[in-house]
């Protein structure tokens, strides 16, 4: 399943914790309800550790990884023109 998670202009989104099921195969799918945003994971349960977000489009995260640890896992969005950030969490479960 395809989870939605919308950033506002102001970096903040509408789901601050989004509960994803690795058996389930579900992904993440950040759609901007602005300008252009960066998600960038420390640690990441995906292939990639950063997604650019085009202005006024989506940017799905892909599969979880395998390998992933089944924990919360912690992701900042950027907004470079606004100099603005957020950091929401996501939650791995089985």
């Amino acid at each position: 399943m395809k989870l939605p998670v919308h950033i506002h202009q102001d970096c903040t989104v509408d789901n601050e914790v989004v509960n994803l099921r690795k058996s389930a195969g579900d992904e993440i799918v950040w759609y901007s309800e602005g300008d252009e945003f960066i998600v960038e994971f420390p640690i990441t349960p995906f292939a990639q550790r950063k997604f650019v977000v085009p202005a006024g489009k989506s940017k799905g995260s892909g599969p979880i990884q395998p390998d992933a640890p089944i924990t919360l896992y912690r992701y900042g969005i950027s907004n470079v023109a606004l100099a603005m950030s957020a950091d929401p969490d996501l939650n791995i479960k089985p």
